[in-house]
This record gives C-alpha cells, sequence and structure tokens, in this order.
C-alpha cells in the first residue's frame, strides 16, 4: 500500500476567486490520497502566520511544497513583501541549496497576454506545472499526482543484454530508423503527408539494403560461403526490423495510403539479385543475401497485415500485378507475388554442418530464430501458409516452407469462415463474393485435386492440408 504523501500548498491572497480556486485544487488532492497543509484550514486565531509557513517549508514530514504561481504571487515574491515574501525568503536558500531538486513544485495557474507563465526570479529554472488552460488540466493534473506519489509515467526500464550481434561486427546506421521513431508525431502533425513518408521511407529503406552486399570475393569453399551469407543476414536484422515496425505503425494508423508505392518498392528488390555494377564474372550464389531478405520481406509485409487484421491491404499485396525491375527483361511483362519467392539453397549444407542438426528447411529455422518483438512465429508462419492457398486458387507457385513449425492446430482466419460476418471481411483474400461463390470453388478444386497428399518436404511425414480440407465448405456463412 503506498504511504500517504503529506503536501504544503504556499499561494497568495489575490481575489475570493483565486483563494477558492486554491482551495479547491487542496480538496481535490485530498479526493485522491494527499494530505494536504494549506493556511485556511491550519490557522487560527492566535497562531503566528510566519512560524506557521517556516516550519511547513522547512518540515521534513512535507514530501512536497506545492507553489502557486500567480502574477500577484510572483510580484510579491519579487518584492519580497507580505507572506509570500516571506516564504520566498525562506524557500530560496532551500531551492538553491536542494541537491535533490524534488521538494517545491512549481504550479502556474495564470500567464501574460503573450502566454507567458508568471515566474518569479528565484523559481525561473525550475520546471513547472501548467494548470492555467482548461484543455489540458486533467493531463497536468495526472503529471501532478504522479510527481506527488512518485509514480511517473515513463520509467527507466531494466538494464537488458546487448544484442550479440552488436559486437561481431560495425552496425550500420539506418536512415529508416529516424522515419520510425518519428513516424507517429508525423502524421498527427501533417497525416497529408502520409504518402511521401513511405515513399521516403521505402526508399531509404531500398539505399539501406544495397549496403548488405555480401563479400564472397575468392570465396570457393561451400561452408565458409554459406557462413558468409549467415553473418550478413543476422547483421542486417535492425534494418529488417524498422521496416516491420513502419509496416505496422502505418497499417495501426488507419489512414488510408497510396498501396502502388509498396507495389513499386516490391517491384525494384529484384534488382538486388543482379550485381549492381558490371562485371565479367559472379555467381548468382553470392546474392543469396537478398533472395533470403526478399522472400522474408514479403512474408512479413502479409504477417503484419494478417496481426492487425488488414484484409484489403493483403488482398492488394496478393492480387496486384507487379512489373518487376530486370536488367535483362526489356518488356517488363506483370507477374504476380511468386516472383518474390527465393528458396536459398546455400544454408542446407552449412546449417546442418554447423548445428549438426538436420533440418527440412534451414532457410525456414532461420527464419523463425529471428522472430522480433512484438510478432510470433505463427505470425510469420500464417503469412506464409496464406500466401500458399492464394497460390493454390489462383494458379501461382508457392511452397510455403515454414508450415512444419506450426505450433498450433487451428488457423483462426479459416475456422472461422462460418460466420458471415467474418466471411464478408476475408472474402476478399480468396477473390470471391458472396459464400456460394467460394464454396464452388472449393468443391471445383478439391475434384480436380489429382494428388491432394504430395505438397510438402519429402522427408516429412507432415503434409500442407489443402486448403478444402481446412475448411467445412458447406458450412462457410451460415451463422452469424
Amino acid at each position: 500500500m503506498t504511504d500517504t504523501p503529506k503536501i504544503f500548498i504556499s499561494y497568495s491572497w489575490t481575489t475570493p476567486k483565486h483563494e477558492d480556486w486554491v482551495i479547491n485544487l487542496a480538496e481535490r488532492l485530498v479526493s485522491d490520497g494527499v494530505d494536504v497543509v494549506i493556511d485556511k484550514w491550519y490557522l487560527k486565531e492566535g497562531h503566528d502566520k510566519f512560524n506557521f509557513m517556516e516550519k511547513m517549508v522547512k518540515s521534513t514530514d512535507i514530501k512536497k511544497v506545492l507553489i502557486i504561481l500567480d502574477k500577484k504571487y510572483s510580484e510579491k515574491a519579487e518584492q519580497r513583501t507580505g507572506g509570500v515574501g516571506t516564504e520566498t525568503q525562506i524557500i530560496s536558500p532551500k531551492i538553491y541549496g536542494d541537491v535533490s531538486q524534488e521538494k517545491f513544485i512549481p504550479i502556474v495557474i495564470e500567464k501574460d497576454d503573450n502566454g507567458n507563465a508568471y515566474v518569479p526570479t528565484f523559481l525561473e529554472s525550475r520546471i513547472y506545472i501548467d494548470l492555467s488552460e482548461q484543455d489540458n488540466f486533467e493531463e497536468n493534473y495526472e503529471k501532478l499526482l504522479r510527481n506527488i506519489f512518485q509514480r511517473p509515467a515513463y520509467s527507466k526500464p531494466k538494464l537488458g543484454k546487448a544484442p550479440s550481434y552488436l559486437f561481431e561486427e560495425t552496425p550500420m546506421t539506418h536512415k529508416t530508423s529516424n522515419t520510425v521513431r518519428s513516424f507517429d508525431n508525423q502524421i498527427i502533425k501533417s497525416p497529408q503527408r502520409l504518402n511521401s513518408i513511405i515513399r521516403e521511407f521505402v526508399e531509404d529503406f531500398f539505399d539501406d539494403l544495397k549496403g548488405y552486399a555480401a563479400n564472397v570475393d575468392g570465396v570457393r569453399d561451400t561452408h565458409a560461403f554459406g557462413k558468409i551469407i549467415h553473418n550478413n543476414i543476422i547483421s542486417y536484422t535492425p534494418l529488417r526490423n524498422d521496416y516491420i515496425v513502419f509496416i505496422d505503425k502505418l497499417l495501426k494508423s488507419e489512414l488510408e495510403f497510396d498501396i502502388e508505392i509498396l507495389i513499386k518498392f516490391f517491384e525494384k528488390l529484384p534488382l538486388l539479385k543482379d550485381p549492381q555494377e558490371s562485371r565479367g564474372s559472379w555467381s548468382p550464389r553470392e546474392f543469396d543475401n537478398f533472395r533470403f531478405f526478399i522472400h522474408e520481406i514479403f512474408l512479413y509485409t502479409i504477417a503484419v497485415g494478417l496481426k492487425n487484421e488488414k484484409y484489403k491491404f493483403i488482398e492488394e499485396i496478393l492480387y496486384s500485378s507487379y512489373f518487376f525491375q530486370n536488367k535483362y527483361d526489356s518488356r517488363n511483362e506483370p507477374k504476380r507475388f511468386d516472383e518474390l519467392y527465393n528458396y536459398v539453397e546455400i544454408f542446407d549444407q552449412y546449417y546442418n554442418q554447423t548445428y549438426s542438426k538436420n533440418l527440412l528447411s534451414p532457410m525456414a529455422d532461420l527464419m523463425l530464430a529471428r522472430i522480433p518483438e512484438g510478432m510470433s512465429k505463427d505470425n510469420l508462419i500464417d503469412a506464409d501458409l496464406l500466401s500458399y492457398y492464394v497460390g493454390v486458387l489462383e494458379n501461382i507457385r508457392w511452397f510455403p516452407i515454414t508450415y512444419v513449425y506450426r505450433t498450433r492446430g487451428k488457423f483462426e482466419l479459416f475456422d472461422r469462415l462460418i460466420s458471415v460476418r467474418h466471411f464478408d471481411k476475408v472474402k476478399c483474400l480468396f477473390a470471391v463474393n458472396s459464400p456460394k461463390e467460394f464454396k464452388d470453388k472449393l468443391n471445383d478444386l478439391k475434384e480436380n485435386d489429382k494428388n491432394p497428399e504430395r505438397i510438402g518436404f519429402p522427408n516429412s511425414f507432415d503434409k500442407v492440408i489443402p486448403i478444402y480440407r481446412l475448411i467445412d465448405i458447406e458450412k462457410i456463412g451460415t451463422t452469424r
């Protein structure tokens, strides 16, 4: 149980209205568990008011002294007149000599015509609490309470352990980090700039991503090559996290934005898989880190959309036509999201040798070992499976490499399809408009599936469950 804090209120007897304001503040503080000492409640006929003031200011029982600042208090303090002048002479040396700087709290309740607070010289360097305006009174009153009870809104967190990758090599500085940190403030001040902010972020992200080119010159040993690619991917984690946090903040903002900006960003990504400069000879393997990045970034885009239930956003990502940029494709025909699928085989040998594991997919294992705070393995696996199921419905090839790592038996997005309300939310993911249309599509798929058990890793008993088995087809859209 929190001890009851005891405070003293110092103020000027300016006007009856001002004195009533001070009394009302004192009464509210008492109702909020603060033991308030104020002259009108404690001073009686025959008491020495100056002795009372000195005792209150110097008493160790008084944890806080609230100094109510209006124009008259400041004037009396500067002139050292009246009771305020006496208190000022008592308080001043305490303030200038008080190392803790915690006991005396200036409370501004009046400002001049220019909006400047009336603060006497001896308090000018002190941070005050502003209770002069009704619009932010409640917010600042809470600050006062938190100060009195020593329960700040923001506390320094427990010191954690430095990430190990910081000590492997000098981390790169990313332009994206500043955008992520300032995103909330920017859209509050200038929501009309949202598209510009997104565009700047993805451009900076792409430029930063290019800086992660792997240095594999002269490396011929497969294990050594795999280690370089692996360590390169680990080093890019902070940049990847910037992307995930940015997309999460963007979707949480509930603001409309131009999805074409992200589509064009994805269209540029394949350029990373080719040498940036003309070179006589090079191996596609040296860009395996970028192949991993592209695959992972795409999955996290879908995963963050699922996490925030932004199904129209996911629809745009999965159903858009992409005019991928490529040095060697002059016609630039429209393609689908499967062009962002990249399986990196270099991990298979390196990972199994290094960690003595016989993994079905070292690439999937690495992806799921790198889940950032705020996301879960199931978020990423659901994104992988949804991409696969949409691919099945659209005749697009996408193999969900993470499916064997699923820790739960249910896929809520599909389980809830019996609800017509839920169906209406997610139907855009399956390019249908009604439960009947979806049922017909699934039944047709079921009838024409010649090998329903063959999708999965060759050496695994677990196979990917066909979409028509995930859903009780006849129950789609039958309840509210």
